[in-house]
């Protein structure tokens, strides 16, 4: 990996890692053994490569990626493969400072599964929009810092959202009776008018979750 050029804007630093998309790509390409395509990190994020392009102009100007073209097969302009930069300490994560607040409000949290359900409704009622159930979880779900992302449907009566990139990853795996069910109940609370009855799958993969929505 190359340095860091030492007049990277701090701001400009905290500004492009603030979305979360950005910090997983910066994740696949910290631990890549080599360069990565816009196709590679599409493939592995679920994002499209037009997304993906846009995010990596954004930390490319943030100094937290670099870019090397590489002839590709055939004729053509060469493809950019890209690598992280090193590690600075600016590059602290833009939320940590939420993400200690969630941890302590996970901890004062009573009543259970139950109670983290209900609060979670009330927060999906507020997000939901008008539109057909997938697109108020894919709205909601990009709003909340998920990378959200199809998926093959289970059966033919389920649509299966695909949900990457918590933003909630190592709380919701030391304390998912309040993580998961927050989020199971922002799902319902989203659907609640939709005639769409919806199933949170928590860790189908290391840090990926579904869900399933089906006709009520």
């Amino acid at each position: 990996m190359t340095e860091m050029p030492r007049d990277v804007d701090a701001q400009r630093v905290h500004h492009a890692l603030a979305v979360p998309s950005r910090r997983r790509l910066m994740a696949l390409l910290r631990e890549a053994d080599g360069l990565l395509g816009v196709g590679d990190m599409a493939t592995a994020t679920g994002l499209s490569v037009a997304t993906v392009r846009h995010h990596l102009a954004a930390l490319a100007e943030a100094g937290l990626v670099t870019a090397t073209a590489s002839a590709g097969p055939g004729r053509g302009r060469p493809r950019l493969r890209y690598a992280a930069t090193g590690p600075d300490p600016r590059e602290e994560p833009a939320d940590s400072a939420f993400r200690e607040l969630a941890q302590v409000l996970a901890e004062a949290v009573g009543g259970g599964p139950g109670a983290s359900r209900e609060a979670g409704l009330g927060w999906g009622r507020r997000l939901a929009g008008s539109g057909p159930a997938a697109e108020r979880v894919f709205a909601a779900a990009a709003r909340m810092g998920f990378a959200p992302g199809d998926a093959p449907q289970p059966d033919p009566g389920t649509r299966r959202v695909l949900l990457h990139a918590c933003p909630y990853l190592e709380l919701a795996r030391t304390r998912p009776e309040v993580v998961c069910a927050v989020h199971q109940g922002v799902l319902e609370g989203l659907l609640e008018s939709s005639g769409t009855t919806v199933r949170l799958l928590p860790f189908i993969g290391p840090d990926l979750c579904a869900a399933d929505l089906r006709p009520a």
